[in-house]
């Protein structure tokens, strides 16, 4: 049987197309969206770069810079988040397929297919971040779609309010989609599944939260 993938309907219509996907001997079309995936992370990044997403950092130098400095910084700033939305393709396709692979047996090629309609629905989340940020000035780990809004009323840690800021719905919709595709497409107790899936993502949270703290050294790392 062959299975050509198609996102969307994997993703609407998930039973039944991990049904084919399950069955599936042959399967086509998978490189072809798997460069338009490349190529939409890469362009959302540097899109939300450009209108200042996360351009804090240079912003706050500005009046010490020249035009052509400012300018030199913010360039080598988009050329770090194309680098940066490369290596966040590798590992959410590639690296954490093989992390779901390690104790779940179905395939590694299926479980990738998978993980490509979450790096989707990310880059959607990302998306959701430019408006409340143009209009409302809102930084995304205090996102209304997120925890960062009540962590920062609580604590003035800013390691935990990226904690909680990186916890948002269409993260939990994530940690929910993976658990039901892999307890289709895979025997392991659904038990373990949600275990495995849920440590995944606390230590995905846990590392973007040590990203942003740490953002200002990484960009003069990057200069």
């Amino acid at each position: 049987m062959t299975y050509s993938v198609n996102l969307f309907k994997l993703m609407f219509r998930r039973n039944d197309y991990l049904f084919k996907l399950n069955e599936a001997e042959r399967i086509k079309n998978v490189y072809n969206l798997l460069f338009l995936l490349l190529l939409g992370t890469i362009l959302t990044y540097l899109w939300s770069s450009w209108i200042g997403l996360g351009t804090d950092p240079i912003s706050a130098n500005m009046a010490e810079l020249n035009r052509i400095e400012y300018e030199f910084r913010k360039a080598w700033f988009l050329l770090g988040r194309a680098a940066y939305s490369f290596i966040l393709f590798i590992f959410v396709i590639f690296i954490a397929s093989f992390y779901f692979w390690l104790f779940n047996d179905t395939s590694y090629k299926k479980l990738f297919i998978v993980q490509m309609n979450v790096l989707m629905i990310m880059l959607l989340e990302r998306v959701t971040w430019i408006p409340l940020m143009v209009y409302a000035g809102i930084d995304w780990y205090v996102s209304p779609f997120s925890f960062g809004v009540i962590a920062s009323y609580v604590t003035s840690q800013d390691w935990l309010v990226y904690f909680f800021g990186a916890i948002s719905i269409f993260q939990l919709f994530i940690i929910w989609y993976q658990v039901k595709c892999i307890s289709y497409l895979s025997s392991t107790k659904i038990g373990w599944i949600w275990t495995g899936t849920i440590i995944w993502h606390i230590l995905l949270w846990a590392g973007t939260a040590a990203l942003s703290y740490y953002d200002l050294f990484l960009l003069y790392l990057i200069r």
